[in-house]
């Protein structure tokens, strides 16, 4: 009998695969993940090699004729990081993108040492390092980079393996490495130095095909085509990254469009063909269910609202966020309301350089940034003092020169409307003493704020291949964008905003030496310190001074003026300031840029061709009647 039920089952198996259907036969084989992990770990031992190496020579080098010897083994150091980074990361995404490729600056420690400062260190550092004045204190610093890297590496590798992995945690590292490849390689972000992206990514892009190769021994028949598609993908994207060696001319919107996106939809059907259930192995904000980089739901919005009080989903909630975003009840005279600073015409700002206070004449301190798409960060406000969106409305009904108030007073107003205390209890009846307090009317604002998302403008529709119709000179201005202008090395893709990719789990701010005035023969730095002031402990460090968040450029075209200042009226006074590399490059001194002072060397036709490009980025259609 049992043989007999065997018989049977092999029969249907059968009659099934002729048929053409898919069936739902579990991806069951160990062999893939064994012959990756094993592969990997021969890599991971290699690049460990290459670290010691460099470690040797680094402490042999007594002449500074020797610096060109050090250029040389950095690089093979980092090729033989690339042959891992898109597995390494997606395990150890701390330790990689903070000890082993960080980049080039200080960070504050979030994870152990809550407050402390890490100083920059691991293979970006080097890069720039090995390209910076060749100097016996340059040396020193080398070496302490190069010993840092090594101690890093061999800590990490006792307990890193060997690795265990699953066959969805592979073709999702595929994916994560895919995304880092576009948004970090190809934008030179890891290349500091010696800006060699193309070779770098091309390294990367061969060990995820080799990787995914292994696939081939062990999938269920029915998805034969869409590996063969994945594979001539793979093969198309490779051949393109190896013919191309000139950083500024590559086409990175092609590159996107015939090759990264369709790639990204494919391993997922492959998964999905193969049953192959989604395990991601830890929580990402990258959701590894969408297909396209510029996809609404590419990024999981409930990643960066996982510690406020409640969801911010329910409908309920959003409705009377929205109420109380347009009600001035909330502020001390009924003066001023959320839309008093962000107004849904105007891209969620107020077309001011520095908003409107509740006093007539007097202004605030900053310029007001849009709210579209800001649920998309880990850190509020320019100088990234707030954790959460519900804390930024704390924030807000606090300042002196905006709401002034406190929550007892708003509370004791929304109680003596019914029309709020029924929709409170609605909402939120039963989860306290009292269903309006602090946390229900922080937690709503919150919910409606979390609603404002934008992704159907011209450009995301165009490479989603929903429209062939996208203007030339936008096409070129995000290739400049993303290459020559360096502007996507600090407005990652796709929110264009400071959230790093390709797992968005860290905000950052930079450094640009904003000046009072745009003043390029006499410049004066602007008074503001931004983040070193900000209140928290460990961001009162040189390193943070006047570093303000970055903030997303899409819809920038209805949020002037810009920066922090509101100083540049237009987009052509701004990159005129990067074009002549920030106030350093204007001949400041300004302590810790983050921004090269290198000028960019944009001609007013690139110039033009990167406006052009972040114009295309407009959309409000869910918020006002038009879409621009």
């Amino acid at each position: 009998m049992k043989n007999k039920g065997i018989l049977i089952g092999s029969i249907f198996i059968c009659f099934l695969l002729l048929s053409g259907k898919k069936t739902t036969i579990p991806y069951q084989t160990d062999s893939i993940p064994e012959k990756v992990a094993a592969v990997y770990e021969a890599n991971f031992n290699k690049f460990q090699g290459e670290v010691d190496v460099l470690v040797n020579q680094v402490d042999k080098t007594t002449s500074l004729n020797e610096f060109g010897n050090l250029k040389e083994q950095v690089k093979k150091t980092r090729l033989a990081y690339k042959g891992i980074e898109f597995i390494f990361d997606y395990y150890q995404t701390f330790y990689a993108g903070t000890y082993i490729n960080g980049a080039p600056l200080p960070k504050v420690n979030e994870h152990f040492k809550a407050g402390s400062v890490i100083e920059p260190c691991g293979l970006q550092a080097l890069d720039e390092a090995v390209y910076d004045e060749a100097s016996k204190e340059n040396l020193q610093h080398i070496k302490v980079l190069a010993n840092g890297l090594k101690e890093r590496v061999d800590f990490i590798s006792k307990t890193h393996l060997p690795i265990h992995l699953k066959s969805s945690q592979i073709i999702e590292c595929i994916r994560s490495g895919m995304v880092r490849v576009f948004t970090l390689g190809l934008t030179g972000y890891d290349t500091p130095g010696s800006v060699n992206a193309l070779q770098e990514s091309y390294v990367s892009w061969q060990s995820m095909e080799t990787t995914f190769s292994h696939f081939e021994t062990a999938m269920y028949p029915g998805a034969k085509s869409e590996f063969k598609t994945i594979k001539q993908l793979f093969e198309k994207g490779r051949g393109i990254l190896k013919a191309n060696t000139d950083f500024n001319d590559f086409d990175r919107l092609g590159f996107l469009k015939e090759v990264v996106n369709p790639l990204y939809a494919g391993l997922l059907e492959f998964q999905h063909v193969n049953n192959i259930k989604l395990e991601p192995f830890k929580k990402h904000a990258q959701n590894y269910e969408a297909k396209n980089l510029f996809d609404d739901n590419f990024l999981d919005t409930d990643f960066y609202s996982e510690l406020v009080y409640l969801p911010l989903d329910n409908p309920k909630t959003i409705q009377l966020g929205k109420l109380l975003f347009q009600d001035p009840q909330l502020s001390d005279g009924n003066k001023m309301s959320c839309l008093s600073c962000h107004n849904p015409n105007k891209g969620f700002t107020d077309g001011l350089p520095k908003s409107i206070s509740n006093q007539k004449g007097v202004f605030t301190a900053r310029n007001s940034p849009t709210l579209i798409n800001a649920n998309y960060s880990t850190r509020y406000f320019w100088d990234m003092r707030a954790f959460d969106i519900e804390k930024q409305v704390t924030h807000v009904i606090d300042n002196d020169l905006e709401f002034n108030t406190d929550f007892d007073a708003i509370i004791d107003k929304l109680n003596r409307n019914s029309n709020y205390l029924k929709l409170f209890k609605e909402a939120y009846g039963g989860i306290g003493k009292q269903d309006i307090n602090q946390r229900s009317i922080s937690n709503a604002i919150a919910a409606y704020v979390n609603t404002l998302k934008s992704f159907n403008s011209p450009f995301d529709e165009y490479v989603r291949d929903e429209t062939n119709e996208y203007p030339e000179n936008a096409k070129r201005g995000f290739n400049l964008f993303m290459g020559k202008g360096a502007c996507g090395s600090c407005h990652f893709a796709p929110i264009f905003n400071g959230t790093i990719p390709p797992f968005y789990l860290e905000s950052e701010s930079e450094v640009l030496g904003i000046t009072q005035g745009f003043d390029s023969i006499n410049p004066k730095l602007d008074t503001d310190l931004g983040r070193i002031a900000n209140g928290l402990n460990g961001e009162k460090q040189p390193y943070f001074k006047n570093s303000f968040k970055t903030v997303s450029v899409r819809n920038i075209a209805l949020t002037a003026p810009y920066m922090h200042n509101g100083l540049f009226d237009t987009l052509e006074e701004v990159l005129e300031f990067y074009n002549r590399g920030g106030g350093a490059g204007m001949g400041l001194e300004v302590e810790n840029q983050t921004l090269s002072d290198a000028p960019l060397n944009l001609s007013k036709q690139e110039i033009k061709d990167i406006i052009a490009f972040m114009e295309s980025l407009t959309d409000t259609s869910g918020f006002t009647a038009n879409r621009n």
